[in-house]
Parts: structure tokens; sequence; C-alpha cells
């Protein structure tokens, strides 16, 4: 399937680029809702994400550990990227 530890790279990459877009949209989106509503989401994302990761190492499970390795790791790094970073339309407070 993936031959070369670099396609795994890249494949996790940009897994982990739309999952954790998707997952920025849908908690843009709830931000200004109650608290229920909004952890709802985000707790719904964040398992979202790690079905993704245990999809993406079932379906590599015939591959060698490096390959999973590279996939994995880039995949959970490029999903934390889009979490480091906050949202910028939330609520104003005057703190």
């Amino acid at each position: 399937m993936i031959g070369s530890p670099w396609l795994a790279v890249l494949c996790g990459v940009l897994t982990g680029a739309a999952s954790g877009g998707l997952s920025r949209l849908a908690v843009r989106r709830v931000l200004n809702s109650s608290h229920l509503v909004f952890f709802s989401v985000y707790a719904g994302g964040l398992f979202l994400r790690f079905l993704l990761l245990a999809a993406g190492v079932f379906f590599l499970r015939h591959e060698n550990y490096i390959i999973i390795a590279a996939f994995a790791a880039s995949l959970i790094i490029v999903q934390t990227a889009f979490e480091a970073f906050p949202l910028k339309n939330g609520i104003k407070r005057n703190s």
C-alpha cells in the first residue's frame, strides 16, 4: 500500500490537516454557544480524531513498523498544530 516512510509522512500530513481543519471549523462554529454544546463538539472531535488514527494504523497493519510510526507521528503532529493556535473570534471579555 505505502512503500516508503516519506510517503507515509505525506499521507499522515494530508490526513492530519484535513481532520484538524474540520475539527477546528466545527469548534469555531460553536465557540459562542453554551458550554454543553461547545464541550460536546470538542469531545466529539477528539473522539473522531482518535478513531481516524486507529483506522489508519489498522489499514497499515501489514506494513513495516517505521511506516506506521511515520504515519502516526505526522498525523498527530499536524492535528496538534491546528489546536496550538487560539481561535480569534471568541467571546469578548473585560479582563
